[in-house]
C-alpha cells in the first residue's frame, strides 16, 4: 500500500468519525456535518466541499481531473507555494511580478507541442514548476491560483503569432 493510499484511508476514517476538517482537495472550505451533505469525490473515496465537487464535475466532463498529488492534503505547505492565505490582489501582483514571462513560455511551449504530448502530463509538470498554481486548463488555456478571497485566473491566447495574457479575479460567493 502506497503512502498516498494510507493517507486517503486515514482521512476517510477520520471523516466517517465526524472529525471537523477542511476539504482535503482545496484545503480551504470546511467539510459539513452530516458528511452526506458534502460532495463525494469522483477520484477518491472521500467527501470534498461542494465547490470542489462542482469543479471535479467540470474537469471530469473535460477529461482533465486534478491529480490527487495536487490535492491540499498532499501539497507542500511551503509559503512560497501557498497563495491561499493572500488576497486576490496580492496573488495577482505576485504572479504578474514573478511569473509572467514563464507563463508566456509555458503557453508557447504548449502551442508548439499540442498533440505531441498529453495535456495531463504537461499540466502536472506545470503545477510542480509554478509556485502557487492550483490548476491549469487547456481550453481556454488558463493558469488558476487560489487566494484567500477568491481565485486569480491568468488567461493566455495566441494572437498574430504571439502569446497574450489577461488576468481575471473571481471573488468568493457571498454566503
Amino acid at each position: 500500500m502506497s503512502e498516498h493510499d494510507k493517507v486517503l484511508l486515514d482521512l476517510k476514517a477520520r471523516q466517517e468519525d465526524g472529525e471537523k476538517m477542511a476539504c482535503p482537495r482545496c484545503g480551504r472550505n470546511p467539510i459539513k456535518a452530516p458528511l452526506a451533505h458534502n460532495a463525494l469525490s469522483r477520484h477518491a473515496d472521500l467527501y470534498v466541499c461542494d465547490e470542489c465537487g462542482m469543479t471535479e464535475a467540470f474537469l471530469d466532463m473535460m477529461q482533465n481531473p486534478l491529480p490527487l498529488e495536487q490535492w491540499a492534503i498532499f501539497r507542500a505547505t511551503d509559503p512560497k507555494h501557498d497563495f491561499k492565505a493572500l488576497s486576490m490582489r496580492e496573488v495577482e501582483a505576485r504572479v504578474l511580478g514573478s511569473q509572467t514571462d514563464s507563463l508566456i513560455q509555458l503557453h508557447e511551449a504548449w502551442v508548439k507541442r499540442a498533440g505531441q504530448i498529453a495535456f495531463g502530463v504537461f499540466r502536472e509538470q506545470a503545477l510542480k514548476d509554478f509556485p502557487g498554481m492550483t490548476d491549469l486548463w487547456e481550453k481556454p488555456f488558463c493558469a488558476v491560483y487560489r487566494a484567500l478571497d477568491g481565485q486569480v485566473i491568468v488567461r493566455l491566447r495566441q494572437h498574430k503569432g504571439k502569446s497574450e495574457i489577461a488576468v481575471d479575479t473571481i471573488p468568493l460567493a457571498e454566503k
